[in-house]
């Protein structure tokens, strides 16, 4: 029996993902790609992801989320134990909310 090694595939989903340019086009290749249910598991575990890193306790979260506690313990496992991609996100989703600000402020 072969061993299966997904780093092929794995690469082949970040370079889809890296390729697609606009929002627009981003939205109708998730749509095209995952299940309306498949999305909505992956946009619950980024905002899962987010209220972690903003500080709020699991039970806050799941008060905001339909989602049991130990699924929100898994996420706060992977932002501790992982890769740092969910903090990586964060912190360019921050440098990139006071950057428009600044932008928006110099305009007035």
């Amino acid at each position: 029996m072969q061993k299966v090694s997904l780093n092929k595939d794995t690469q082949l989903l970040i370079d889809s993902f890296f390729k697609i340019k606009t929002k627009k086009n981003l939205t109708g290749f998730v749509e095209d790609l995952f299940s309306p249910e498949e999305t909505l598991d992956l946009a619950q575990r980024l905002k899962i992801a987010k209220l972690i890193l903003e500080g709020k306790t699991y039970e806050e979260i799941a008060a905001q989320i339909p989602v049991s506690t130990s699924t929100i313990s898994k996420i706060g496992q992977v932002i501790k134990f992982g890769k740092g991609g969910f903090t990586l996100l964060q912190n360019s989703t921050k440098a990139q909310n006071v950057s428009n600000s600044k932008t928006e402020g110099g305009a007035k």
